[in-house]
C-alpha cells in the first residue's frame, strides 16, 4: 500500500498596513473630529467590525471608522480595542484604539503623523505598533 500524500494549504498573511497604538480617553467619534483636524483627513464611521470570541460564544462589536485619500491613495481606519466584551487586541489592554494606514507610505511620515497625534490633547499617548508581533494580529486583517 503506498502512503498518502498530504497537502497542506497555508494562507499567507498580508501585513501590508502600518498601525499605531493610540491611548486616549476620549469618546470615538471626539477622537475623530481630532485626528480629522489635525491629519487633514475626514474619518467617517462606518459598520463595526464584529469578531466572533469563542470563549464567550458570541460576537463582539468594535467601532471603527474609515477615510480614503485620493491623492496619497491611503486607507486609514481607526478602530476601538474595546467592546462591551473586552479588546480587539488581548495583549494590548492599554490601547483604546489602533490607527491602521494601508497603502505606499514613505520613509518617516509614520513618524511625523504619530508625533501629530501625541499633540492633540485627547491623546495620551500615540505610538508605532509592529502588527507581526502581536497574537491577536489576525483580527486586523478583517
Amino acid at each position: 500500500m503506498m502512503p498518502k500524500k498530504v497537502h497542506k494549504l497555508t494562507e499567507k498573511e498580508d501585513y501590508r498596513f502600518r498601525l499605531a497604538g493610540i491611548s486616549s480617553a476620549e469618546n470615538d467619534y471626539k477622537l475623530c473630529w481630532s485626528l480629522n483636524q489635525i491629519l487633514g483627513i475626514s474619518l467617517a464611521r462606518i459598520d463595526n467590525l464584529e469578531i466572533y470570541h469563542k470563549r464567550l460564544d458570541d460576537k463582539q462589536a468594535f467601532s471603527q471608522f474609515e477615510y480614503f485619500d485620493e491623492e496619497t491613495l491611503l486607507q486609514y481606519r481607526l478602530i476601538s480595542n474595546r467592546s462591551v466584551y473586552g479588546y480587539l487586541l488581548e495583549e494590548m489592554t492599554n490601547l483604546d484604539y489602533l490607527l491602521q494606514i494601508s497603502g505606499d507610505i514613505v520613509e518617516g511620515w509614520l513618524e511625523s503623523l504619530i508625533e501629530k497625534m501625541n499633540s492633540i490633547d485627547g491623546i495620551i499617548l500615540a505610538f508605532h505598533l509592529d502588527p507581526t508581533t502581536l497574537k491577536s494580529r489576525k483580527k486586523l486583517l478583517q
